[in-house]
């Protein structure tokens, strides 16, 4: 509809004759609080009813945001955290096909919905029918919760046009203090939402490493050390399905304990590539809790990993899932022929990646290692082991095994020798402290490990840098101790009160 100019306006009031309604006009002119006339409605309605109001107030709106189930404004009166559904929602409601574009392009905006394929999936769930519907005027009240100044009650007085680039949103030291902080779900490997990857060689035990995590969360307890969040999860055993019961099986006997309720798993073959599939996962997982997709080539059947097209379609099925669960996916991946250019496959995949946890093997030994951490340490290598567990006998009498993880506290993985002269003094250094001290199993060590707190570790380390500026050794030992821990000649880990423990 086109959009209506002050000589429209004045042309439509002149043809009503009615004094009533020229004085109610006069009242609409004057006041915003005092009631419409129908004139003044009509006026009203007609502004509201051409899409570039809708466009000027998407203008203030970010559609980077989960897709939400259809909320704009919660309970509280602020703006939802999910907002885009109930936008598209309240967007067809009141104007109908004519802003399918505004809103498509709207979308598009975030790299969430730029493929397009939520969004006309979103547009055709409209229900008309449907009983107390999310109204457009939700979508302008988030607008103004974002600055924007609103439909202009007055139609013979245009609202100011706001300064180019408004829709941006400039942070000052108080506004940037206000962002909430990250909230892990592992802590110091994977956020609370987002998407990851566990990855290494065939054979390496990455299967078994990410059920082990995955129950360990679902349980809320300590994973390799790391404090974990509890949350619901969903395993997707795409790869060794038939195995699936024998390794729940092991897990348990070894742990002494039944997996939780929370703990639940899938073994039908599923997509990422596939919208629909994607949809109906979502749908059934748990919202805001965690899905592991084990293996990512079992989900993207005839798709070429190293093309960026198809490698595409995955990443977008692997954050659509996301976005409608509000929690973490994780994806289960191979290694290439050459294990020490890591995920196999386009590049994409790990740039996208919000946390990865890579496997490694060698002729006798095993390790995992946080390749990829969002706003935190990465490098540490942690040792584990394969406990192979009988489970019974079949029915020609041979045994059946399968294997649950653990630490493996043995010499597994030779590190290499200390980089550099200031790492070699500081390993001596807090080697005589470990010696020395009394504490033991503290944040995750091996019980009857000794261990010393970091800062101590630091301490300790510091005066036996030589050559080094006084005033700067508690700066270099910190770094060299974070070296050793990276390196994997020390170990690091939180105790219940968040209090950092090192032991080699």
């Amino acid at each position: 509809m086109k959009a209506l100019s002050a000589n429209d306006l004045q042309q439509m009031l002149d043809e009503f004759n009615e004094p009533e309604c020229k004085a109610d006009d006069a009242a609409l002119v004057s006041s915003y609080e005092q009631p419409l006339s129908k004139l003044g409605q009509t006026l009203l309605d007609a502004q509201r009813a051409d899409v570039t109001v809708l466009e000027d107030a998407l203008s203030y709106i970010s559609s980077d945001v989960l897709r939400g189930n259809g909320t704009i404004i919660a309970r509280d009166g602020q703006a939802a955290s999910d907002y885009w559904f109930g936008c598209i929602l309240a967007a067809r409601r009141e104007y109908g096909d004519a802003a399918k574009e505004v809103m498509r392009k709207w979308s598009q905006q975030s790299e969430r919905y730029g493929d397009g394929s939520g969004f006309e999936h979103a547009w055709k769930q409209h229900d008309p029918n449907r009983k107390k519907p999310v109204t457009v005027g939700s979508l302008f009240k988030l607008a103004q919760l974002s600055g924007w100044p609103g439909i202009n009650p007055n139609p013979f007085k245009p609202v100011e046009t706001a300064a180019v680039g408004t829709r941006f949103r400039l942070l000052d030291r108080a506004a940037i203090m206000d962002q909430p902080p990250l909230r892990w779900r592992l802590k110091g490997i994977f956020p609370q939402a987002g998407i990851g990857a566990i990855y290494g060689p065939s054979a390496s035990g990455k299967s078994f490493l990410g059920v082990d995590l995955g129950i360990s969360v679902a349980l809320g307890e300590r994973w390799f050390s790391h404090r974990s969040f509890s949350a619901p999860v969903t395993y997707i055993m795409l790869e060794g399905e038939a195995g699936l019961r024998n390794r729940i099986q092991a897990w348990e006997e070894h742990n002494s304990k039944q997996i939780p309720p929370n703990f639940m798993a899938m073994a039908q073959p599923f997509e990422l590539a596939e919208l629909e599939q994607v949809e109906e996962l979502a749908a059934l997982a748990p919202k805001e809790g965690v899905v592991i997709i084990d293996t990512l080539n079992r989900a993207a059947p005839g798709l070429d990993e190293n093309s960026s097209q198809d490698m595409g379609r995955v990443l977008a099925g692997m954050k659509r899932l996301q976005e409608i669960t509000g929690g973490l996916v994780l994806i289960v991946h191979h290694t290439g022929k050459d294990a020490s250019k890591g995920l196999r496959g386009h590049s994409s995949l790990f740039a996208a990646l919000d946390g990865a946890i890579e496997v490694e093997r060698s002729s006798n030994s095993r390790c995992w290692s946080a390749a990829k951490v969002k706003d935190g340490e990465d490098g540490k290598q942690v040792p584990f082991k394969l406990n192979v567990i009988e489970l019974g006998k079949d029915s020609d009498g041979d045994p059946v095994t399968s294997c649950a993880v653990s630490n493996d506290i043995g010499a597994i993985f030779q590190a290499k020798p200390p980089s550099g002269k200031h790492q070699i003094a500081a390993l001596s250094a807090i080697r005589r402290a470990l010696g020395a001290s009394s504490s033991t199993g503290q944040g995750g060590a091996p019980s009857g490990s000794a261990c010393i707190r970091f800062e101590e570790a630091v301490t300790q380390s510091a005066p036996e840098l030589a050559g080094v500026e006084k005033k700067r050794r508690a700066a270099r030992a910190r770094e060299a101790v974070q070296g050793l821990v990276s390196s994997g000649h020390l170990h690091r880990g939180l105790d219940d009160n968040e209090e950092e423990w090192v032991w080699s």
